[in-house]
């Protein structure tokens, strides 16, 4: 028999063949999706941040603040080396080069590598390097160790950025001359000697980031500079590597004018092949801090994305941009990711072709106590890694400051475990089984296999994506079982190389008759957060029946009222602020149904029913969304924010005294109304609004909304659901059938 089933939050129909259901929504899942494993490597670590990397000749050099290293594992003080300003590493195991000890008077911002590798250049505050002079630009050489002596620029000030391009070495910073000769915080020397060129562009702010395209076609620098050379030029520039002239940009236009309540700036520049990729970070709310990249032959802006969190360090690595930042709304404008109130990520990966967040998801934090308190600062790679330094104190959740690396050896992060499952079977013969994916951290993509009894027989197979803000659920309904039968099921998951299974469910007995119990009914169909709010008077807590432990805090209700479902008692708004507010918060919900039984009774009274909101404890911004409420005239309300309000509405009358069910669903666009059962209307809209909140029942905001503001004291409102799909008009009828 073939038979289908919608798979929640999933937006597609799958079909049972031969016992087993096989979805196909992406490419088989792999151990490392993502070019890097997002578990971090043995590394040293260092007391104080990290601001320049480097990697050559099989190890990677470091500089920044720091005054001392120490093993991996080694907390604060315990085991310390005394290594100021610059260290080395070997690039295969993390360890300290102990042969490498070079002296400097002054911290290091930038360090860069030749392309044989032979040599590294460092710049940065310092004037003395092993008791010689080298005035904030010094070379070694990587065979050695040894400071190169025919190499000494005198530079004025700092150096913050070095990049070398065949036998020149490029670097920006805040300086004004170079061998007493005026160099406008640009400058350009010979690799081999240190011979002063003649590059000489000139900015009237601090370059920030330097970098040459690898075919030496061009240079960029960029930082807090709005001229060069006398021309405007808004925080970046592309410049003639011989000459210094400015070269047409219009890519840059990617980085908005400064104004009154904005000023971003360009901090981090990696050129890889036949694109230049830029990294901003702004002042001020909302102000620019994403990436952009820009074709190389053309300089014409190829992509943008919108992150808010500024972004300091950039690297192309085997095909994805690694991005240091800490970053805290990538939903601002389309960019494709968490929206605010998530949390930080201090570390993503982003798509060379469009990018968009790849599936990447290690995080460091950012020391309080630093200077900078930004978090990664400086990536490096070798090919197949990325060294990560900054002025964090944890990798992964585990103490590691300061330096960190990640290289592409399998198998890489492992699936999270899979969640107990929680069957239910109210119709003979079926068994109905829903459960949230989990989150890998190098590999977005994985397998999941629906597991049947002791014996572990796969019965259903999925391939889905997942995310840390964004986790799918996935349904089936077995029909393999014989009345009476008594049978239990497991999940695993697989990334293609790690297999992690979840604890059997407790044994379910297959139904031999259908069920009239509505609460049964409810479960069987998989919420997400099921409410009965049946608790006694002077009860806190509301317990989520659902299983998925989203308890809920009530405030102004009465508790212990007469409920729409026999046996089981319902909450009254008792006030004009009456509410119960889940623990759990969730990110842009784009699949959902919201749903409860409301009583309300007199002229001009209403109230909001059930909905999502952007607080836990207070009043929602414009009353948040994905809502039912009921308007004065006793109409029913489903509304959800595209960009605009867009609502259905129902017959009036439902203030009638008299208990009525209500449901709103949404399926990526698709919104849905029933009242009592029956569809009341429906409408194709935008994607719901992306923002971070938690699911309300009871008061909140509803003046802006059309026929909102009602009086909301008296209100009953009971088993109260939210589900991570649309129910079916058959599912909503059999709910509202099982009163």
């Amino acid at each position: 028999m073939t038979k289908t089933r919608l798979f929640t939050r999933l937006g597609i129909v799958g079909t049972l063949l031969a016992g087993a259901l096989v979805v196909t929504l992406a490419p088989p899942a792999q151990s490392v999706e993502a070019s890097l494993a997002a578990t971090s490597s043995s590394t040293w670590q260092t007391n104080a941040s990290v601001q320049g990397l480097a990697v050559a000749a099989g190890k990677a050099y470091a500089g920044g603040r720091f005054t001392s290293v120490r093993p991996p594992g080694a907390a604060p003080g315990t085991g310390e080396v005394a290594q100021a300003y610059l260290a080395a590493f070997d690039a295969g195991t993390g360890a300290l080069v102990s042969s490498f000890t070079p002296v400097l008077n002054g911290q290091v911002y930038a360090v860069a590598a030749s392309a044989d590798g032979s040599r590294i250049f460092v710049g940065g505050d310092f004037t003395t390097v092993n008791g010689q002079t080298r005035n904030r630009i010094a070379a070694f050489d990587t065979a050695t160790g040894a400071l190169v002596a025919n190499w000494k620029p005198s530079v004025s000030y700092r150096v913050k950025s070095i990049a070398v391009s065949g036998t020149t070495v490029y670097f920006g910073g805040s300086f004004g001359l170079v061998n007493g000769v005026d160099r406008l915080r640009l400058a350009a020397v010979t690799t081999d000697t240190g011979t002063l060129l003649p590059w000489a562009p000139a900015t009237n702010g601090d370059v920030y980031a330097v970098d040459a395209a690898d075919d030496a076609s061009k240079v960029y620098a960029g930082g807090q500079f709005s001229t060069v050379n006398g021309t405007t030029q808004n925080t970046v520039t592309s410049l003639d590597p011989v000459t210094g002239a400015v070269l047409p940009f219009p890519g840059a236009s990617a980085v908005p004018p400064p104004n009154g309540s904005c000023t971003t700036r360009v901090k981090t520049i990696d050129a890889s092949g036949d694109t230049v990729y830029f990294g901003n970070g702004g002042d001020g709310g909302g102000c620019f801090d994403g990436t952009w990249a820009a074709d190389i032959a053309t300089n014409t802006l190829k992509w943008k994305n919108q992150c808010l969190g500024a972004t300091e360090a950039v690297k192309v690595v085997n095909g994805w941009l690694y991005k240091g930042s800490h970053a805290h709304d990538c939903a601002n404008q389309g960019a494709g990711g968490f929206p605010q109130g998530f949390g930080y990520r201090f570390l993503l990966s982003e798509k060379l072709t469009d990018g968009t967040l790849g599936p990447w998801f290690p995080n460091t934090d950012a020391d309080p106590n630093s200077v900078t308190n930004v978090g990664p600062l400086a990536f490096a790679t070798g090919g197949n890694d990325l060294w990560v330094g900054g002025d964090f104190l944890n990798v992964n959740g585990t103490g590691q400051q300061g330096l960190t690396r990640f290289t592409n050896a399998p198998p890489g992060a492992a699936p999270a475990k899979p969640a107990k499952l929680l069957p239910y079977s109210v119709q003979p013969g079926v068994v109905q089984i829903h459960f949230p994916t989990v989150v890998d951290n190098d590999d977005s993509t994985l397998t999941y296999r629906l597991l049947k009894g002791f014996s572990n027989t796969t019965i259903a197979t999925w391939t889905a994506k997942s995310t840390p803000w964004d986790r799918p659920w996935l349904s089936y309904t077995d029909t393999s079982s014989a009345p009476g039968e008594v049978t239990n099921y497991r999940v695993e998951v697989t990334d293609g190389s790690t297999t992690i299974r979840g604890n059997y469910a407790d044994q379910v007995t297959v139904a031999s008759a259908a069920s009239t119990a509505y609460d049964q009914i409810v479960s069987a169909d998989g919420p997400q957060a099921y409410w009965r709010l049946g608790e006694p008077a002077g009860t806190t807590t509301s317990v989520d029946s659902s299983g998925q432990s989203n308890n809920g805090t009530f405030t102004g209700v009465t508790l212990g009222g007469a409920g729409a479902i026999a046996g089981n008692t319902a909450l009254t708004t008792s006030s004009s602020s009456g509410r119960m507010v889940g623990e759990k918060a969730y990110s842009f919900p784009q699949q959902f149904t919201v749903e409860a039984w409301v009583k309300q009774s007199g002229f001009n009274r209403g109230g909001r029913i059930i909905g999502f909101g952007n607080s836990k404890t207070g009043n929602s911004g414009g009353g948040g969304d994905r809502m039912l409420y009921m308007r004065t005239n006793g109409s029913i309300v489903f509304g959800v924010n595209d960009g605009a309000q867009r609502t259905l509405t129902s017959p009036s009358g439902k203030n009638d005294g008299l208990w009525h069910h209500v449901v709103g669903s949404y399926d990526n666009g698709a919104m849905k109304l029933y009242v009592d059962g029956v569809l009341s209307g429906s409408a194709l809209v935008g994607s719901a609004s992306v923002y971070y909140g938690w699911w309300r029942v009871g008061y909140d905001l509803t003046n802006s909304w059309p026929g909102g503001g009602a009086t909301q004291t008296g209100m009953g409102i009971d088993e109260a659901a939210v589900y991570p799909y649309a129910l079916t008009p058959l599912q909503v009828q059999s709910h509202y059938n099982a009163r």
